[in-house]
């Protein structure tokens, strides 16, 4: 409650460490000092002199009237230029001038300082507090300068509409607040700001005066009472309204007058004085001339809710509404609702809702239809209890009606679905706050990105990041940026492969325009030099830039470089970047050299500049100018006259044409992942110019583009390449040009497996006499993956057509090659590529030996894979990554047994300061888990240790490993069930292989029912990504077999389909799913029908020694 006894001499307003005391002006009279009577005296003592001097009073006299009138004149134009200012919208000149004016002494009126106060009330940014204005105002008391009613008016009124944006604020604080769980501070300070009790203090300065309130308008007084009646303020509102009713006050009370005594009694729980200024209403209403009689009786209605007279304010609407004849809006209703949902009384809620919806179909005049705010408040309980499903329905029914001003619920349903695990869901409301154009707020973006993350699905998370970005303006995203940024981070932390740590940089970059974490440069660093073979990249110039920007920032600390130094592992990635026929720009030049000089290390900074003189020759060659001093031709020399002064000296600078700009114009749009940017400069600014692209630089955009997934952008970046092309005069020129950007068209269709397309691109690569890049051949063979078997063949006939065709080899297309015949089990013919890279001097990296080494540890030659890891860590480029460690421990835990083995690999990983990656926990896990003794306590200390060591947070598939130890290795199904129950109650979703294991098991330890329970769960499982693999089907036909049961069997393969690119919704069959369903056959003697089976497997395009091993089961 408002305590309003304040004395009408003497009023303070409290601020934060200011007590302004507001004094009843004396009214002062100037006296003159007997200036007469001195003058008289003064006369009779200067008698005797001859020539007695001038009276000291009229110069005195004089000098006051010439400073008067300057200072008025002063006063004058201040207050003009103040005036100019203020209608100029410039609140900065309005206080410099104001400033000066004290500075300088001259003299203030009250019009100054409502110029000044006007100005601050006009032009002040919305939810900005008063204390400029205040400060004025108080000071404008204190120097005796009477407020006059404009001044009172408008320091109310200005006071009242912040009270407003407070009460307004603060709820919405107090909302989010409960949300996202945490108190926030500034909900106090705003609190604090007490903006009607300094209201008050100066409505009760103009009651002292005895003048000013008499011609206050009455919307003054109802300012007061409306924003009194938020804090069920009645002593002070019985004082405001006393004055409105006093004889010599020219305004009187109108409807909203009444309207807001209604509201403030009823929020005071007082219902007999609300009820006492309704029947004066009545008694008066005819009198007060034409208005909204609605505005009462919602006043009525809300004032029995907060009373607890549900009764009444039903009797209200339902009655004496009707009966005045006032057309019913969703107001009175919606107040209903919320008391209901306040009470916990949904279904009435609900219930009431349908009544109106019912009775708007029947009679759209007498009911009105449920808007937002009918349904805003179910849904807020719903989520409140957490009942997701009542949510979801209400939501659906929100989201149909006008939800521009429905915000915080869509954001608490958006915070229900993360709960209940539909992330899909949540990131649908943001969509459709995005179409009601609603933002979200950073916390909410940030918990619904880190969802997808912590949920492994790091795909989506980036996609969740692309739709956030798309959602919020510049100004919030720069707001957000903390929170995004976190964001990020906890995807790149979960990112399984650096392209997608790349890919989740290059977005939130784009997004924000602050630098990157410390451990998001470090997470990109470790992710790039532990990737592992299976999974060689094609990089970009502005991936580059990332990397050299995160060894620049990781190993530039002091800490960092105690593993690796900053220069070996620059040099690395300068050599990966030449590999991908990328060369280092003049920036990434300056940035390194810069760092190493910074470092004092001087050997690398040697070797840097060696490495890259012979682009860069201008930075390290400032003394040799003669190679870059423009010559005079011998012509201009003969015209130069003698007199003229010795030309200076002219270095040569690279000059760039407005073409060469605007497409580089282009690639940063496209870095930065805005493609319709790119888009729209080069058709507006290059195509409709007339001007021709930089083909470089076009070959780069088409191929980013492709690479990050928007394949039809990059399809319309190239067809607006090779039109602008064709305008090349050079016919040799014209015909690079193209192959350049017809070679990055097929890079992208082929990384993003649409192999037709590419075939298409490749065919008119060979009709132009060329042929593909070796970058080109190896994402053909990367593509060709997706659709076919046998990826050895392919990865040796593309690698005999680039022969054959003379193309330059890189690094990055041995790698490929070598990782396909890795995967094929080639030994011998990753071995001597291997060897031919040594012979054309084309550098191994350390993808290069992750690549062989799998090779090796596929065939099964233990001598031969610890000679090529001896090797690789002898090799001067070999800089540290995690993927061929894993391959060995792996080959230890799977190929040959040998735990002690498996901790050699792990410790010598450690003492290398090498980062482990979830793989490598998942085979440290296996080594104490599928090597006997097993040692189970110590492999689930391991999901501690990971976290607490690597912050690497367990996944589904470490749980799935300790899964298969209880039930397949030590039938203990308890144990096993119990892995489960863990997994689920640190909230770590089951994916497929944690099914397959639990479901291997049950069906292993003769629960076959039981198995088909979890089948059921997995199929039902909408939050999980199937990867359409069919080993747990196969599991199923070899469970049903060993029971006999064939029927059961039949159904689960015939379900299954052959064709992988028209029915995408099902489980492909593989040559494993064709031999489980001939052995059960076999089992159950059916030979015909295994035969049957056999013949449908040979019509599929396995390869033959895969189809021979089956058949031999059948011919035995």
């Amino acid at each position: 409650m408002i305590n309003n006894q304040m004395a009408s001499d003497k009023l303070a307003i409290q601020t934060k460490s200011t007590k302004y005391a507001y004094m009843k002006p004396q009214n002062k009279s100037n006296k003159n000092n007997n200036s007469t009577q001195s003058l008289s005296t003064d006369t009779n003592k200067d008698k005797n002199l001859l020539t007695p001097p001038n009276s000291p009073e009229v110069i005195s006299r004089t000098t006051i009237q010439y400073t008067n009138r300057k200072k008025i004149s002063s006063t004058y134009e201040y207050n003009n230029r103040i005036l100019a200012a203020k209608r100029n919208g410039n609140i900065r000149l309005v206080m410099s001038e104001y400033m000066s004016m004290k500075k300088n002494s001259v003299q203030m009126t009250h019009h100054t300082y409502n110029l000044v106060l006007e100005a601050h009330a006009i032009l002040r940014r919305e939810g900005t507090p008063l204390t400029t204005m205040m400060k004025i105002y108080n000071e404008m008391v204190s120097r005796q300068i009477q407020p006059n009613t404009y001044t009172f008016v408008l320091m109310i009124r200005t006071l009242c509409k912040r009270d407003v944006e407070v009460q307004k604020t603060v709820a919405m604080l107090k909302r989010q607040s409960a949300r996202i769980g945490h108190d926030n501070e500034d909900v106090s300070l705003l609190e604090a700001e007490d903006n009607i009790m300094k209201a008050l203090a100066i409505f009760h300065h103009a009651v002292s005066d005895g003048i000013s309130i008499n011609t206050f308008e009455v919307e003054i007084f109802n300012q007061l009472l409306r924003v009194l009646s938020h804090y069920g303020g009645t002593i002070d509102a019985n004082f405001v309204y006393g004055q409105l009713e006093q004889p010599h006050v020219q305004a009187k009370p109108n409807s909203a007058t009444y309207a807001a005594l209604i509201n403030l009694f009823g929020r005071a729980h007082d219902i007999d004085m609300a009820l006492y200024y309704y029947d004066v209403y009545t008694k008066v209403k005819d009198s007060l001339g034409p208005h909204d009689t609605s505005y009462i009786f919602n006043a009525l209605v809300d004032c029995h809710l907060k009373c607890g007279l549900l009764d009444g304010a039903l009797h209200v609407v339902e009655h004496e509404m009707v009966d005045n004849g006032i057309k019913l809006t969703c107001i009175p209703y919606n107040s209903i609702i919320r008391h209901y949902c306040a009470t916990n009384a949904m279904d009435q809620a609900e219930a009431l809702i349908d009544r109106l919806i019912k009775g708007h179909e029947e009679d759209e005049t007498k009911y009105p239809s449920p808007d937002a705010s009918s349904y805003g408040p179910i849904l807020s309980a719903y989520c409140q209890d957490n009942r997701w499903e009542e949510a979801t329905r209400i939501y659906e029914s929100l989201v149909k009606t006008d939800i521009t001003k429905a915000y915080g619920n869509l954001a608490n349903y958006a915070l229900l679905c993360l709960t209940h695990n539909d992330r899909n869901k949540a990131l649908s409301v943001i969509e459709d706050m995005t179409k009601a154009r609603l933002e979200p707020d950073p916390v909410l973006a940030e918990r619904i990105i880190t969802s997808f993350a912590q949920a492994g699905e790091v795909a989506q998370a980036i996609g969740a990041l692309h739709t956030i970005q798309k959602s919020m303006s510049s100004r919030s995203l720069s707001k957000g940026a903390n929170h995004l940024m976190e964001a990020a981070l906890e995807i790149i932390l979960d990112c399984t492969g650096v392209r997608q740590i790349l890919q989740t940089m290059h977005t939130v970059m784009s997004m924000v325009k602050v630098a990157p974490p410390f451990e998001m440069y470090k997470a990109l660093i470790e992710g790039y030099f532990d990737q592992t073979n299976e999974s060689p990249q094609l990089l970009t110039t502005a991936d580059f830039d990332l990397l050299f920007h995160a060894a620049v920032n990781v190993y530039g600390r002091p800490e960092e470089s105690a593993s690796s130094s900053l220069g070996d592992i620059v040099m690395q990635l300068l050599q990966d970047m030449r590999a991908c026929d990328i060369e280092a720009p003049e920036n990434l030049y300056q940035l390194v050299l810069s760092q190493l000089q910074c470092m004092g290390d001087i050997e690398s900074e040697s070797r840097w500049k060696f490495a890259l003189d012979c682009i860069h020759p201008t930075v390290a060659q400032e003394e040799d100018e003669d190679d870059i001093i423009i010559q005079i031709s011998e012509e201009d020399k003969d015209q130069v006259s003698e007199e003229t002064a010795p030309a200076a000296v002219v270095v040569a600078t690279p000059t760039f044409s407005k073409a060469e700009i605007i497409s580089n114009e282009v690639l940063k749009a496209i870095t930065n992942g805005n493609t319709r940017e790119a888009i729209r400069i080069f058709e507006d600014r290059i195509i409709c110019k007339g001007l021709i692209p930089t083909p470089e630089v076009m070959r780069d955009v088409i191929a980013l583009a492709g690479k990050q997934g928007d394949i039809q952008s990059a399809l319309t970046l190239y067809n607006n390449s090779i039109y602008a092309f064709k305008d090349i005069p050079d016919i040799q020129t014209k015909d690079a040009a193209i192959y350049m950007a017809t070679n990055s068209i097929l890079i992208g269709y082929a990384q993003n497996g649409e192999m037709e397309k590419a075939k298409v691109y490749y065919d008119r690569i060979k009709a132009m006499g060329h042929y593909p890049d070796s970058n080109g051949y190896a994402s053909l063979l990367l593509g060709s993956a997706k659709c076919a078997t046998d990826e050895a063949t392919d990865a040796l006939v593309i690698y005999e057509e680039a022969k054959r065709h003379h193309v330059k080899p890189t690094t990055f297309f041995y790698n490929v090659v070598i990782s396909k015949l890795a995967k094929a089990r080639k030994l011998d013919s990753a071995l001597c590529l291997f060897e031919e890279m040594r012979q054309f001097k084309i550098p191994a990296n350390s993808i290069t030996y992750g690549a062989i080494i799998s090779a090796s540890v596929r065939s099964g030659s233990e001598a031969q894979s610890r000679r090529l890891f001896g090797e690789m860590l002898s090799s001067p480029s070999y800089q540290p990554r995690v993927g061929p460690f894993n391959n060995m421990m792996q080959f230890y835990v799977r190929q040959h047994p040998d735990r002690e083995r498996v901790l050699e690999y792990f410790q010598e990983l450690r003492r290398r300061h090498i980062k482990p990656s979830p793989h490598s926990y998942k085979l440290l896990m296996e080594a104490y888990t599928h090597i006997a003794p097993y040692d189970m306590p110590m492999a689930h200390k391991l999901l501690g240790d990971m976290e607490r060591c690597d912050r690497l947070r367990p996944q589904a598939t470490h749980y799935a490993t300790l899964i298969y130890s209880y039930g397949i290795l030590q039938r203990d199904v308890q144990s096993a069930e119990r892995v489960i129950f863990e997994m689920k109650r640190t909230k770590i979703h089951p994916d497929e292989a944690v099914y397959q294991a639990m479901i291997d098991t049950l069906i292993s330890n003769d629960a076959l029912e039981k198995a088909e329970i979890y089948y059921r769960e997995l199929q039902e499982d909408k939050h999980l990504q199937k990867s359409g693999s069919p080993y747990i089907e196969n599991l199923f036909i070899r469970g049903y077999a060993e029971k006999g049961d064939l029927v059961k069997a039949e159904k689960i393969f015939d379900a299954m389909s052959d064709d992988k690119y028209t029915q995408k919704d099902k489980v492909i069959r593989e040559p494993s799913t064709f031999e489980a369903m001939i052995r059960a056959y076999l089992e159950n003697d059916q030979l015909e029908k295994a035969k049957l089976i056999l013949s449908k497997m040979v019509k599929r395009d396995f390869p033959p020694k895969v189809v021979g091993v089956v058949a031999d089961l059948v011919l035995e």
